[in-house]
């Protein structure tokens, strides 16, 4: 969900301006964020990590955070599969 804009992440990083310069062009490279999941060592966190080591140890206050400054929306626009997910969790609602 991170890698749907990178870009949000200098609210928690600020001094990481290139890093996350290269993750944008990193998340250029796939169709989604989604697919960008090949390992152990080249998911997304593990990505960020590598260029933003502190990212580790940060992440589930920052992580939260950039992915409520992304939006929900932007999210399900851009990750098929999650957006297909939360359609079915709001399915059983109506049910």
């Amino acid at each position: 969900m991170i890698l749907t804009n990178p870009s949000k992440l200098i609210e928690s990083f600020p001094n990481r301006e290139n890093e996350i310069q290269q993750l944008t062009e990193i998340c250029q490279e796939f169709e989604s964020p989604e697919l960008i999941n090949e390992g152990n060592t080249t998911a997304p966190s593990k990505r960020i990590i590598d260029l933003i080591p502190e990212y580790e140890g940060e992440k589930v206050v920052a992580a939260p955070l950039t992915a409520r400054k992304i939006g929900i929306a932007k999210i399900r626009e851009k990750c098929p599969h999650f957006n297909d997910w939360i359609g079915q969790l709001e399915s059983l609602s109506s049910t």
